[in-house]
């Protein structure tokens, strides 16, 4: 091994990164008169002029070597993901090899290091450089990670299992993989660090607003949906946490007159809270309404649940919501719904132009990448995350930590 390192720095240099190694015996029969041979990778980065070069056959004067940066070797090391690691393999690449094997017999004295393979020709256009070298990126991470996987502590869960468990997309996972620096898609998912990365990820990729700012006021907040996903008992908590934990003066204003029991059961929380509540039937008691509370901080309005499927409804609902434009309109989705669903209530509900989105029941499912799913890159903002039934406890800001902590809490 030590002969074997001393012909990697004389072929490649000081700055020469070891991959990986590995024994083997070879030759011999059956075991017998086999000999050890000891295989080592590696990579170099740029070299300074000083460091001697391996001899290579010289390129043609329209080939000139295209450089490789620095921090390229300093950025890939063991990240990655399997999935992009077989993507890869079934695809064609112009990127180069920087690989280096060196394997030698344990009693050799010495032994011809293999030589470095010329890197592609460069290109002209500057862009084309860099997409060329974000390429190589991903592919030498996704081999890294790969090698670094093999190798990994049985019983080990990392942070990217997690997250296949959760059921994140495929392209999700790979742009982790991009994004992250060397080796942290394969933290342990315990480790403090795993819900750093993610979170970082998270912000990066998806908006947030951590609940509803009340800078503006009177804010004026409508909380739109289907049936069934949990929006008078949102708005209950979100009342109570602003009426109850920071004195805000508030409303509540009532549209779902199509179920007796949400009235009863939205008075009842108005009446604990100390808030008044006013129903409404059209567009213009609603105008009236929100008139008369002019002079509240915050106003929350319910409305009644409607059918993604149902075309009547929904131009019911838009036309109510068109009655004052001022309305800051959040979307409630139950994270307890089939991501198929989901998809198409959120396409559907996207004529009302909601604002933000609110997950409710993530205490009811074991996959919570379904959120992640839905709004990665879309310009729609993540509001509040509910997880349980009790007033106002079970609700908290949507943050790029709360969702990263609630996405790492699945256990394998």
């Amino acid at each position: 091994m030590k002969e074997c390192m001393a012909q990697v720095k004389d072929a490649m240099g000081p700055d020469a990164v070891i991959l990986h190694t590995k024994k083997y015996r070879e030759g011999g029969f059956l075991g017998y008169g086999s000999s050890e041979v000891v295989e080592v990778t590696a990579a170099i980065e740029d070299q300074p002029e000083n460091v001697k070069q391996p001899k290579q056959a010289k390129p043609r004067a329209a080939e000139k070597p295209a450089p490789q940066p620095r921090n390229v070797l300093n950025q890939y090391k063991t990240n990655g993901t399997p999935a992009m690691v077989q993507q890869l393999q079934q695809q064609p690449t112009a990127a180069p090899s920087i690989d280096v094997m060196a394997g030698m017999p344990q009693n050799a004295a010495t032994m011809p290091a293999a030589p470095l393979v010329a890197p592609t020709a460069a290109r002209t256009a500057d862009q084309q450089k860099i997409d060329q070298l974000e390429g190589e990126l991903a592919q030498m991470k996704a081999m890294l990670a790969q090698v670094m996987n093999k190798e990994a502590a049985a019983g080990k869960v990392t942070l990217q299992d997690v997250l296949q468990k959760q059921e994140v997309a495929s392209p999700i996972l790979k742009e982790l993989a991009v994004q992250a620096t060397a080796g942290e898609p394969l933290l342990d998912y315990q480790d403090p660090q795993a819900k750093g990365v993610l979170s970082k990820f998270l912000a990066a990729n998806m908006h947030f607003s951590a609940g509803i700012d009340l800078q503006q006021k009177p804010r004026t907040v409508a909380l739109i949906g289907a049936t069934g996903v949990g929006k008078t008992t949102t708005l209950a908590k979100i009342a109570a946490r602003f009426v109850l934990e920071q004195n805000v003066n508030a409303a509540m204003i009532t549209a779902d007159t199509y179920r007796i029991s949400a009235v009863e059961q939205l008075k009842t929380y108005a009446d604990i809270i100390g808030v008044p509540l006013t129903i409404v039937y059209t567009p213009e008691e609603l105008k009236v309404a929100l008139h008369k509370y002019a002079d509240k901080d915050l106003v929350l309005v319910d409305t009644a649940g409607r059918s993604q499927h149902n075309s009547y409804q929904m131009q019911e609902l838009q036309d109510f919501l068109q009655a004052a434009p001022q309305l800051e309109k959040h979307l409630v989705l139950s994270a307890t719904t089939k991501e198929q669903d989901a998809a198409q209530i959120l396409q559907k509900f996207s004529a009302c132009e909601p604002d933000h989105i609110i997950f409710t029941k993530t205490d009811e499912t074991s996959s919570l990448g379904m959120i992640l799913n839905l709004l990665y890159q879309q310009d729609v903002s993540l509001s509040f995350l509910t997880n349980g039934q009790s007033v106002p406890d079970d609700i908290v800001p949507a943050t790029p930590d709360a969702l990263a902590e609630l996405l790492l809490r699945a256990q394998i």
